[in-house]
């Protein structure tokens, strides 16, 4: 149990936490910001394009909803300094980590959407991308009800051991969801490659690499410390054993963060730190593209996740858009050729 007098052990660790509190209070603070800030230029995009959705405004949206949650949590410490069950510091933390979830739900969604798209169906039809776009926001939905659920019930009732184990299933569930899926689209991405000039592929394939790296990761690394400081020390929110979780956590947690951060912005900082858009091909063809489908009275979403084409200057391709109409597609389109190859190829060819 910690002392009356030192929450954390002693005097130098007291002072220690609440640097690392501070630290941890600004730098939050700050992601929620830029993330948020690149959401916000992500709706005014769709505003302009008069697209439904895109990815990238999903994946910074809950980034930056994961940022201000911890930003919230870090500060009820000032206040409390018990990070256990039955604490808002918990409630804000358990959210937070959903918040998490729910980013990584719409990088998945985006795989899939390319798998089917491309890979999977020797046609290219609408009805492909429907139950992809419901079953993710029905998982993202059930992640949001359980998380709300159980967070609300450990303000009331001591479920730690349980809510340890459920956290735990539904980590190991969805990162199996994301590193097959994942791994699935760089097999047929490194197939594909072998058959098409194009040099786009090498950098879809490095950023789907990273990813899953980080997937792995951050699965290993939650994991591990949850049977270290849950299941092997049953007493860690009752000892300054917390802040040291507390630590570990946050490094994991920033950790995905810049990495995700950085795919999307092609390895570019100064995009975040200079408060600037992105430079894409949708944004670049846009008002071409909304022309041609408006006028055919369709409506168009964008899944953007930042597979540039690798510093090439000539080409005015930084993304894949992958368009979902209301009406059919038509096949004597040369952009929806059945070959596979001629589909991804018109997709991914230079637009100079």
């Amino acid at each position: 149990m910690e002392s009356s007098e030192h929450f954390a052990g002693s005097d130098v660790f007291d002072k220690l936490t609440y640097s690392f509190m501070g630290l941890r209070l600004i730098a939050y603070t700050y992601f929620f910001i830029l993330c948020f800030y690149q959401a916000f230029l992500e709706i005014i995009k769709m505003i302009k394009k008069q697209s439904k959705t895109t990815t990238r405004f999903f994946v910074f949206f809950f980034q930056s909803l994961f940022c201000i949650l911890r930003t919230i949590q870090t500060a009820f410490f000032y206040d409390n300094h018990q990070l256990g069950i039955g604490t808002a510091n918990f409630f804000f933390f358990s959210l937070g980590t959903a918040a998490i979830f729910l980013a990584w739900v719409f990088i998945q969604h985006y795989w899939l959407l390319i798998m089917y798209k491309f890979f999977i169906s020797e046609e290219v039809r609408l009805n492909q991308a429907k139950p992809i776009n419901y079953s993710t926001f029905i998982f993202a939905l059930i992640i949001i009800i359980y998380q709300i659920t159980v967070s609300s019930i450990t303000l009331h009732k001591n479920i730690e051991t349980a809510e340890s184990v459920g956290f735990l299933i539904l980590l190991l569930i969805y990162a199996s969801l994301v590193l097959f899926n994942g791994y699935y689209l760089l097999s047929h991405l490194k197939k594909h490659k072998k058959s098409t000039p194009f040099s786009h592929f090498d950098v879809m394939i490095l950023k789907t690499k990273i990813l899953l790296g980080t997937v792995i990761f951050v699965a290993v690394t939650i994991i591990i410390q949850e049977l270290v400081f849950n299941m092997h020390y049953t007493d860690t929110y009752e000892t300054p054993r917390q802040y040291l979780k507390l630590f570990v956590v946050g490094v994991i947690e920033f950790i995905q963060l810049l990495v995700v951060m950085l795919v999307l912005s092609d390895g570019k900082w100064k995009v975040y730190v200079l408060f600037q858009s992105f430079k894409t091909h949708n944004d670049s063809s846009s008002e071409m593209d909304n022309s041609n489908s408006n006028s055919k009275g369709k409506k168009n979403s964008t899944f953007d996740l930042g597979y540039s084409s690798g510093g090439n200057l000539n080409s005015n391709l930084n993304t894949i858009e992958i368009s979902i109409e209301n009406d059919s597609l038509n096949k004597s389109s040369p952009s929806f050729g059945n070959s596979k190859s001629d589909l991804i190829d018109a997709t991914l060819k230079d637009q100079s």
